[in-house]
């Protein structure tokens, strides 16, 4: 074991230390909080094939109102009754859709089956495996492994992080130990240890928490609302959740993706300008880095935010066509909560860039090459 440890370079021992600390840090905290859900339910989602579709007037009715039924054919061949609604006219469920069904099940009485959505399993799966393919030609073994870690990622935040804050749990202490979890296990397993990776980590996550930070003091200073239709929805429940943490909670999610890539990049750009064996100069290589940090960071800033305001752009549309003035529209929860993702998103990534320029600048001067193992004469 320490001849394998003495073979390898001060660079990898820091990063497997790093990630070591992590792991022994936060997967008993991970343990400890993971959610408990009953595991018994009063619904079901069966799949059906419907025949028999009819619609009545579903053009004027509200969403809380049936318009239409159909025959649904369930895997087990039996034939139930499905109410439709409006959403199943608006996504154009005809006969011989495969769908997928609510089945509401009541003590004494009869299961009330509903349209929920149609049955892309198989389109979703066809077009993840032509995916998968492309990357692994075209971006090689790197690709597959972010695949996999994305993948494996999904899975810890809807049991972990999505588990914890449905159950109650506060949506900042969830997100904050999925986000450091997950980044640690996706760039560490794809990107391999190594200082330019660590650089790219330390990076990612000052600017995170930079933007937790200035997140939460603006939307605290806002006092903040419900942002959408779901957020109001769980006003309604039995659960007690910040929602405005709950919506600094999404920015984070959906952050550091960008951040990492930004974070990457530029600690690439920093150890491309390196030479094993010889003693960076940081006066040539921090104008250069710095420089191309500034135009990624440029672009990285009108992504953010087209992307934060095309998620709420059904909403945007709404208020135009009912002619709310723009000063007012400004001032809802949903605007000021698109707003405050967006700022909150640019502060992360004019952070994240010098943060990673730095840390890849000090951690480019760790040695490279493994300490030499003597032999020993007996």
């Amino acid at each position: 074991m320490k001849t394998l440890i003495s073979r390898l370079d001060h660079g990898t021992r820091l990063a497997t230390a790093v990630v070591v600390v992590i792991a022994v840090t936060l997967i008993p905290l991970v343990i400890a909080l993971w959610p408990h859900q009953p595991s018994t339910t009063d619904t079901t989602y069966p799949s059906a094939v419907l025949t028999n579709v009819s619609y009545t007037d579903c053009e004027n009715v509200t969403d809380e109102v049936p318009c239409g039924q159909a025959t649904g054919t369930l895997s087990t061949g039996h034939q139930v009754d499905v109410m439709l609604f409006r959403d199943a006219w608006l996504s154009h469920a005809v006969n011989g859709d495969q769908a997928i069904l609510y089945a509401s099940n009541s003590p004494g009485s009869e299961t009330v089956y509903t349209f929920h959505s149609h049955d892309r399993a198989i389109k979703l799966a066809v077009f993840t495996i032509i995916v998968i393919i492309v990357v692994r030609l075209v971006v090689g073994g790197k690709g597959i492994r972010a695949i996999a870690s994305l993948l494996a990622s999904a899975l810890f935040i809807w049991a972990f992080l999505i588990g914890g804050i449905s159950t109650g749990g506060s949506p900042l202490l969830y997100t904050t130990i999925s986000i450091v979890l997950v980044l640690t296990a996706v760039l560490f397993f794809t990107h391999g240890l190594s200082t330019k990776t660590l650089a790219a980590w330390a990076g990612t996550m000052c600017g995170a928490a930079t933007a937790m930070l200035a997140g939460t003091l603006l939307s605290s200073w806002l006092r903040l609302g419900p942002a959408d239709e779901s957020a109001s929805a769980l006003t309604y429940t039995s659960l007690d959740i910040d929602l405005s943490a709950l919506s600094l909670a999404a920015l984070l999610i959906a952050l550091i993706g960008i951040l990492n890539d930004i974070a990457a990049a530029q600690a690439a750009t920093v150890f491309s300008h390196t030479t094993p064996g010889i003693r960076p100069s940081w006066k040539t290589i921090a104008p250069t880095a710095l420089a191309v940090g500034r135009d990624h960071s440029a672009s990285a800033i009108y992504t953010i935010s087209f992307s934060v305001v095309g998620a709420g752009l059904a909403a945007f549309v709404l208020a135009h066509t009912h002619n709310q003035p723009l000063p007012a529209f400004l001032q809802t929860d949903t605007v000021a909560t698109t707003l405050t993702q967006m700022l909150a998103g640019i502060i992360g990534i004019i952070t994240t860039m010098p943060a990673t320029t730095a840390f890849a600048l000090i951690l480019s001067r760790v040695p490279t090459k493994p300490r030499p193992v003597t032999a020993h004469n007996h």
